[in-house]
């Protein structure tokens, strides 16, 4: 099967997913997410705002941001297909804004470098526990990691996202460890 095909299987997957389980699931992503250390220790964490068919960790990214510890989400250049990490403050509707293809981004642009991110948070369509990920096609991603790659990155996905394998290319980023509602997979 190629990559356009798993990917429509997997969307067709996670369409399947009630918004309650979807609910469950993440909150059990955030417990799992809680118990690594890597995490627990971050001063810098570069996660995702998500989109309706992802898990969200919001939850956690508010505790982050309490907890005053530096928190990016991508900043996406449509034009150049790049994305840089941007400054997160606040969770707040008035704080953010919707782009392209309904994702949200800080409403006040503030970069920050790559360089001082301790730990990225990937969400993906699929993943496999080699640390393989399926994206949505744009490779974002992947040129950002292969840019600018932290120690620790971990791919985020409901458990009907993880698959045997995830066929990769040359260019594919793996993650470190890919975490599901159930497991911690350390690839």
């Amino acid at each position: 099967m190629n990559k356009k095909e798993l990917r429509a299987q997997l969307q067709d997957r996670v369409a399947a997913i009630s918004s309650d389980q979807k609910k469950i699931e993440s909150e059990a992503i955030c417990t799992q997410l809680m118990s690594i250390a890597s995490i627990l220790n971050a001063n810098s964490i570069f996660t995702y705002l998500p989109l309706a068919d992802e898990v969200t960790l919001l939850p956690l990214m508010s505790l982050w941001i309490d907890e005053s510890r530096t928190l990016s989400v991508p900043l996406i250049n449509w034009d150049e297909k790049t994305m840089q990490s941007g400054l997160l403050t606040s969770l707040e509707a008035n704080a953010l804004i919707e782009g392209r293809y309904g994702m949200k981004e800080p409403r006040e642009k503030h970069p920050i470098p790559s360089d001082s991110i301790d730990v990225v948070l990937v969400p993906g369509l699929g993943f496999d526990a080699s640390g393989g990920r399926l994206g949505r096609g744009g490779g974002f991603y992947d040129k950002f990691l292969a840019n600018a790659r932290p120690p620790i990155v971990i791919g985020i996905c409901f458990q009907e996202q993880l698959i045997d394998r995830v066929p990769t290319e040359s260019h594919d980023q793996l993650m470190c460890a890919v975490v599901t509602p159930t497991n911690v997979l350390m690839s």
